[in-house]
C-alpha cells in the first residue's frame, strides 16, 4: 500500500529544484517544482548563475526563483572583492524583480558571519532569503541557527550536516523541532524517491530540495580526443547535467 506522506505538520510539502541551467528550469517546472534554485557549476557545488539564464528564466516560469549569489567555488569566507560582487548580484536580482536569492557567508571559526549577514538580507529586501548547505559547516548547531533567525533568514537549507539528508536526519529533526515557525527547514542533499518519504515522516520538514539531475551527452559527431577544456575528468567537454522531469515527478507523486 502506499503511504500518504502529503502532509507533515499541517503542511503540504513543497519541492525546491535545483537547476543548473535554463533548460533545467523550465523542465523542472513542467515536472511540478514549486520553486526553482537557479544557479551555475554543479560540479562546484552551485555558483552564480549567467545573467542571460536568469532573464530567459524568469521570462519562460511562473514558479518563483530563487538564485544563488556564490561568486567563486571554495569556502564561504569572502574578501572585500567577493563581497561587493554579493551585493551586485543582490541589487541586480532584485532589478529583475527576482522572488529570493539564496547564500552563505561564514566566519574563519566556523560560525556564521551574522554581521554580513544581517546586511545582505536587509539589501535583498523584499526578496527571499535562504541559507544554503554552508551551514552544514558550521561549528555548532543550535548557535549557528538562532543568527539565522536573528537575521531573518526565510529558509535554511541543510543536509543535517552529513553528506546526504537521510544520514543526516537526526540533526535535521532537531532543527525542525528547535526552529518552529521562526524559519523554514529545507532537507536538501541526495534527496530520491526511495528515502524522502521516511526521510519527511522522521524529521518533519515541509520543503525538500533536489537536483533530479541526469547525464547529458553531446550531440557532436566528430570529437577531438586530444584537446579538452573542462578539468573535471568525470565529465569531459561532452557530458552534463540536467533535471531529468521524471525522477521530480517520482517524488511529487509521492505526496499527492
Amino acid at each position: 500500500m502506499k503511504h500518504n506522506y502529503g502532509v507533515t505538520k499541517n503542511h503540504l510539502i513543497k519541492v525546491e529544484v535545483a537547476a543548473f541551467s535554463a533548460t533545467s528550469a523550465i523542465n523542472a517546472e513542467a515536472a511540478g517544482a514549486d520553486r526553482i534554485e537557479l544557479c551555475s557549476g554543479y560540479s562546484e557545488g552551485g555558483l552564480s548563475p549567467s545573467i542571460g539564464s536568469i532573464i530567459h528564466v524568469m521570462e519562460n516560469v511562473a514558479i518563483p526563483v530563487h538564485v544563488m549569489c556564490r561568486p567563486r567555488a571554495g569556502d564561504f569566507i569572502y574578501n572585500k572583492h567577493e563581497i561587493e560582487v554579493i551585493r551586485k548580484e543582490i541589487k541586480f536580482y532584485k532589478e529583475l524583480n527576482v522572488h529570493g536569492i539564496v547564500l552563505g557567508v561564514l566566519n574563519t571559526d566556523g560560525a556564521i558571519d551574522h554581521i554580513l549577514l544581517n546586511e545582505l538580507v536587509n539589501l535583498a529586501r523584499p526578496m527571499k532569503v535562504t541559507f544554503h548547505r554552508a551551514f552544514d559547516l558550521v561549528n555548532d548547531l543550535r548557535y549557528n541557527l538562532e543568527l539565522l533567525i536573528d537575521c531573518g533568514v526565510d529558509f535554511l537549507l541543510t543536509s543535517g550536516q552529513k553528506n546526504n539528508a537521510y544520514l543526516g536526519k537526526k540533526n535535521i529533526r532537531e532543527l525542525v523541532e528547535r526552529a518552529g515557525d521562526r524559519i523554514r527547514i529545507m532537507a536538501g542533499g541526495g534527496i530520491n524517491k526511495e528515502s524522502v518519504g521516511k526521510l519527511v515522516e522522521f524529521t518533519g520538514v515541509s520543503e525538500i530540495h533536489l537536483s533530479g539531475k541526469t547525464l547529458f551527452k553531446s550531440p557532436m559527431e566528430k570529437i577531438n580526443l586530444e584537446f579538452q577544456i573542462n578539468t573535471d575528468e568525470a565529465l569531459g567537454d561532452f557530458s552534463w547535467y540536467e533535471c531529468a522531469p521524471d525522477k521530480i515527478r517520482a517524488v511529487k507523486d509521492i505526496f499527492s
